[in-house]
């Protein structure tokens, strides 16, 4: 009997996710917009998903809303945030600016470890770079920042960094499927240009490079918003066309 109950909490332990793995994967679901805005998240179905209390579950999601992805509203729970796109831009302007101070918060001894990682990286978008999956696609996206988070030094810096990148980067990988072919292109580039960065060792080269990626994530996002909306008020006039047609 007891050797059953021993292996029979062996097995519940080993079903149990940890902290991070929980914050990993919901981070994942809410960035690729997997959890779509509005969407309220259960704790208890969450706690049974990954087999652990309500407690883990529940400082997760604090975590998670001071990235501005859920928030918690009275008499309902936890629930995704909306993307606002204009917030968004604003964030990653900020970003944009932010990196340029990377040069004095990185290590520069932290490097070498990076190019390696970025290396494995670039194989996997490159064996993934046509499947069209944008759950993968927004994992790149999060190993990416998360090399360069481990670059940092500065601890306040690493902070606003991160926060700043999860406030924005539902509207990245809300496009993705709008240009596929340069969204990947985009990608694979920023990796190599990050790959060849960390070889050279050079922390001003890092600071430019994540200054010029942000910036043309900028450009293509404000086109593909431009289109949505210029597709919006192209319906509208349809739509009032169509209103003084039945009128006459």
């Amino acid at each position: 009997m007891l050797k059953n109950d021993s292996k029979n909490l062996k097995t519940l332990e080993s079903r149990r996710a940890s902290m991070l793995e929980i914050s990993n994967t919901l981070l994942l679901r809410l960035c690729s917009l997997r959890y779509l805005p509005s969407q309220t998240l259960s704790e208890a179905a969450l706690a049974e998903e990954f087999g652990v209390s309500r407690t883990p579950i529940r400082q997760v999601l604090q975590q998670l809303a001071l990235f501005g992805l859920v928030e918690s509203r009275n008499g309902v729970g936890t629930v995704v945030t909306e993307v606002h796109n204009e917030r968004a831009l604003e964030l990653f302007g900020i970003r944009k600016h932010l990196a340029l101070l990377m040069s004095e918060m990185v290590d520069p001894s932290r490097f070498p470890r990076a190019k390696e990682r970025m290396s494995d990286l670039e194989k996997v978008a490159v064996a993934r770079s046509q499947e069209r999956d944008i759950q993968q696609f927004a994992t790149i996206g999060i190993r990416i920042q998360k090399i360069i988070l481990d670059t940092i030094s500065s601890v306040e810096y690493r902070r606003l960094w991160e926060e700043c990148y999860y406030r924005s980067c539902r509207i990245s990988y809300s496009i993705v499927e709008s240009d596929w072919m340069l969204s990947t292109r985009l990608q694979l580039e920023e990796i190599r240009d990050l790959v060849a960065v960390f070889d050279s060792g050079d922390p001003k080269e890092l600071a430019k490079l994540c200054n010029r990626a942000i910036g043309e994530w900028i450009v293509f996002a404000k086109r593909i918003h431009a289109a949505q909306t210029a597709g919006r008020n192209d319906e509208s006039f349809q739509e009032l066309l169509h209103e003084f047609s039945a009128r006459d």
